[in-house]
Formats: structure tokens, C-alpha cells, sequence
């Protein structure tokens, strides 16, 4: 039988241990393999795990369920909300949620909620062991914008926000720090000149080692180079600058 890794995320220690139990009882498509007790607990996990599926709680201290998705860009796992509270249906769908729990869980609607997780996965063509990502999800209060690594010039910081510059000319503010897009994004293609710039190399006209460092970006943008970062960029183009034979 096809398994399906969980992570139930739930700050009460008691419901979250009879989530647990009663997905091993009842659901042997599911192999719980974490658990976490706060959003950003929850965030960490889910990086670090990378789960087919969550069982998320909504109300939680510092960051509550709904929160912790909205900071999560590359969001390639189902969720199935588990809460006490009946009147968040309508921003759980919102949210992309598979499914939502009311405590205390029914086992036949939580086996329903499992069994639209494996008909998800189900229908899905496997993808190439080879393949990677290209694009990146940007999610924002009116739904999400799909962007290709490619077409992305440069980023901006701005303190918990990005500015993503596109060759289209148009900019997107996604609510993620620049050291998460940096994470995201490949390194063989993007460098971070400055703690509050990241550029795509492709896009890099022109470099110049005054003042510290500038580079000209093809929609003429210039953006200063750290001092602390120069060594490490003029290197970056050097292992991609292409000599004559």
C-alpha cells in the first residue's frame, strides 16, 4: 500500500496526541512522521520534513494556521485543518485547504479527508527524479502569482517584505524575507551583492569594482556590490565567464 507522509501541527498537546492515534487506527494510508506545537514550529517542520500532508490547527498563540501558510511560498503538501471553531470554513477554502475537521474528529469524515488526499496523489504523473523547480508560487489576499525563476531581474528587502523586480516591468511585494527567496532560488543563477539585494546573473550587463562594486542590470537598474562581497561576486563571474580556446 501507497503511504503518505503527516505532520500534525496543533499547540494542544492532548489533541494533537489523539489526531496521531487516530490516524494510526483508522487511516493506514497516512505515516505520521512529526508533530509540532505552534506556527512556527509547524514552518520549520514542514521545511525540514517535507510532508504529502498536514493536519493544521487554526487557533494557536503567535501565529495562528492560516498565518504559517501564508508564509510558505512553495507549498507542495495538502492541508486538512483540525479545530475546534466552525465558522473558518469559508477561509480555509480560501486558503487551499483539502478539508476541514471539526473537534472532536468524526472517523468517517476524517477517513473522507484522507482518502481526498490519496486521490490526489494518486492522479498526479510522476515527475522526473532529475526535474527541478522553475517557478515560484507568490501568494498575496487575492489568491497567488505563479513567477518563472527566469523572468525575475532582481529582489529587494525590505525589512519582512520582498520587492520582485520582473522583465515585464512589473514589481510584486511578496510578504517573505529576502533570505527565504534566497534559499528558494537557485545559487548557480542568483547572487546576493548586498544584505538587501539579490540578482539574477542572467540579467547582469555590466559590472564595475568602483566605490566597493556596481552592477548594471539589463532594465538599467544599477545595484551596489557590499565590499564584503565583491571577492565572492567577482568569483561568481568567474566560474561562469566563458574563454576563448
Amino acid at each position: 500500500m501507497q503511504t503518505y507522509k503527516a505532520l500534525v501541527i496543533d499547540d494542544e498537546s492532548a489533541s494533537r496526541k489523539n489526531t496521531v492515534s487516530m490516524l494510526k487506527q483508522y487511516c493506514p494510508e497516512i505515516e505520521v512522521i512529526g508533530e509540532a506545537d505552534s506556527g512556527l514550529s509547524g514552518k520549520k517542520s514542514i521545511q525540514e520534513l517535507q510532508p504529502h500532508v498536514i493536519f493544521l490547527d487554526i487557533q494557536m498563540p503567535g501565529m495562528n494556521g492560516f498565518q504559517m501558510l501564508e508564509g510558505i511560498y512553495k507549498r507542495e503538501f495538502k492541508v486538512i485543518f483540525v479545530t475546534a471553531y466552525g465558522d473558518h470554513g469559508i477561509a480555509a477554502v480560501k486558503a487551499g485547504a483539502t478539508d476541514y475537521l471539526l473537534k472532536p474528529i468524526i472517523i468517517s469524515e476524517l477517513q473522507q479527508a484522507v482518502n481526498k488526499v490519496v486521490a490526489h496523489y494518486s492522479q498526479m504523473p510522476e515527475k522526473p527524479t532529475d526535474q527541478e523547480p522553475h517557478t515560484i508560487v507568490i501568494n498575496h489576499s487575492k489568491g497567488f502569482t505563479l513567477v518563472e525563476f527566469s523572468d525575475i531581474i532582481w529582489l529587494e528587502a525590505n525589512d519582512n517584505y520582498t520587492t520582485l523586480y520582473l522583465k515585464s516591468g512589473k514589481k510584486i511585494v511578496a510578504s517573505k524575507t529576502l533570505k527565504e527567496f534566497e534559499s528558494i532560488l537557485p545559487s548557480r543563477d542568483f547572487f546576493r551583492v548586498h544584505r538587501s539585494s539579490l540578482i539574477n546573473f542572467a540579467c547582469v550587463k555590466e559590472f564595475s569594482t568602483h566605490d566597493g562594486g556596481e552592477v548594471v542590470l539589463e532594465n538599467g537598474t544599477r545595484v551596489q556590490v557590499s565590499k564584503a562581497r565583491t571577492q565572492d561576486f567577482a568569483a561568481f563571474i568567474s566560474e561562469r565567464a566563458v574563454r576563448p580556446k
